[in-house]
């Protein structure tokens, strides 16, 4: 159900303004449904309340420092400058207090840009399509980072033979 993996990606990627270890930072995507979930995560990223209260209304609050604001900012402009398209957020908002920045959702990401290789640490997810399915686990293992992975797959068993292949602490399978 596209909802529900929708939703899961977004709370995913943005729960605690994506400063979790475990947020997801890259999301892997079959591009036989690429451009249904894009349309889909991007409208749902771009809808989500930002905001400084600290009761429960807003979706996404604020960075935790200035260095952090700067690691964001420098991470998504880089990407920018080099290719990448931004299909959600991308900029701060400093009108909403000193440390927001919109949730961000990239595509055209590639190996030069900062961010393909280092943690960002903040709202700012790349999606990555493939085709071939042992592609898409190489990818996912090619990093120094590997705390957490999930898969979204319409079939459990074959969800769960792709996560028994993924170098990561904890996988989350649906």
């Amino acid at each position: 159900d596209m909802d529900r993996v929708v939703e899961g990606a977004t709370v995913g990627c943005f729960a605690n303004t994506g400063q979790l270890c475990i947020s997801i930072e890259r999301i892997y995507v079959d591009k036989s449904v690429l451009d249904t979930f894009v349309r889909r995560f991007s409208e749902r990223v771009s809808s989500l309340s930002l905001g400084a209260d600290q009761a429960y209304g807003p979706e996404v609050g604020a960075l935790a420092s200035a260095a952090q604001l700067e690691k964001v900012t420098a991470h998504v402009d880089d990407a920018v400058a080099k290719g990448a398209t931004v299909l959600a957020g991308g900029k701060a908002r400093p009108e909403l207090g000193p440390y927001f920045y919109e949730p961000t959702v990239l595509a055209d990401v590639t190996e030069d840009m900062d961010l393909y290789r280092e943690e960002t640490f903040g709202p700012v997810v790349a999606i990555y399509p493939f085709t071939n399915v042992d592609d898409a686990v190489d990818a996912v293992n090619d990093t120094e980072y590997g705390l957490n992975a999930s898969v979204y797959c319409g079939d459990v068993r074959a969800g769960r033979r792709i996560g028994e292949r993924l170098m990561a602490g904890t996988v989350n399978i649906n």
